[in-house]
């Protein structure tokens, strides 16, 4: 069997982060998106259903990997999802439908996503590790074109470390995340190829949940982009390969202001079409 035209020899020698991006975006594929179209009876169980995933599972646990992060576990459970199938075994997911908040929920929702600002002055207060860590979950849970876990952090604490990303927004406390990618997990997919926007969108889609996280937890922050010449300077200071790119930054503090909320227009001027 060959997995995106990679030989099951060339899947034991692989570097482990693309590997696993391959198993993420396989179990994605084969598994995920058509085992509930599968118990609907919307869609006929193909013959080889679940065999791309466990292949790769298999050749992940055989070269000794960890099988018990979250990720892989979430692998796991699809392929044996797809084993009971296969065996013609009554599938019980263990999940329930989404139900509509309540009037409560959704005013702190409302307060999440409609008072938000962006924060450019923060006090000398630090930041606890603890805290930094809610934010950056917050950041790795954001939604990823075929799940294929390239998001990577890195929390920049010191003045000096804070020189290295160019920016409009002179920092003086608090902390910089920078979001990172590696792009040997979008390569071994040829992701670079067929869906490049995809990049993009994953690095946005996480520094959105920070900001939203960070608001909820009585922080602020200011999500801003950066161009080669601090991606250069990020990978030659912690000595990372050339495949290892930021792509946006986060400043993220206790505030030391109180701005105004930016407004948008109104949903009239924007709509298009109903």
């Amino acid at each position: 069997m060959k997995i995106h035209g990679y030989t099951q020899e060339d899947l034991l020698k692989m570097d482990p982060a693309p590997l696993r991006a391959i198993l993420h975006e396989r179990t994605h594929h084969t598994i995920e998106v058509m085992i509930y179209r599968i118990l609907n009876g919307k869609l006929k169980k193909p013959p080889d259903f679940g065999d791309q995933a466990r292949f790769v599972l298999e050749i992940w646990t055989k070269r000794g990997l960890p099988t018990n992060t979250p990720d892989i576990l979430w692998c796991v459970r699809y392929v044996e999802l797809a084993d009971k199938l296969n065996a013609g075994k009554t599938v019980d997911l263990g999940t329930s439908m989404v139900e509509p908040f309540s009037k409560a929920e959704l005013e702190t929702v409302g307060k999440l996503l409609y008072q938000r600002r962006s924060i450019r002055q923060f006090t000398d207060r630090p930041v606890p590790d603890e805290i930094v860590k809610e934010i950056l979950r917050a950041g790795l849970m954001a939604p990823q074109g075929c799940n294929v876990g390239s998001t990577r952090f890195i929390v920049l604490r010191t003045p000096e470390e804070w020189k290295l990303v160019q920016s409009d927004i002179p920092i003086e406390n608090g902390v910089i995340i920078v979001i990172c990618q590696d792009m040997s997990v979008y390569k071994a997919l040829r992701f670079d190829e067929y869906v490049p926007q995809n990049i993009y969108y994953d690095a946005a889609a996480a520094a959105d949940h920070m900001s939203l996280m960070a608001h909820a937890l009585g922080l602020g922050a200011c999500w801003l982009t950066h161009g080669e010449e601090t991606q250069k300077r990020i990978r030659e200071y912690f000595g990372l390969p050339e495949t290892f790119v930021s792509r946006c930054h986060l400043i993220v503090g206790w505030p030391n202001e109180a701005p105004i909320k930016s407004e948008r227009m109104s949903l009239n001027d924007v709509i298009i079409r109903r």
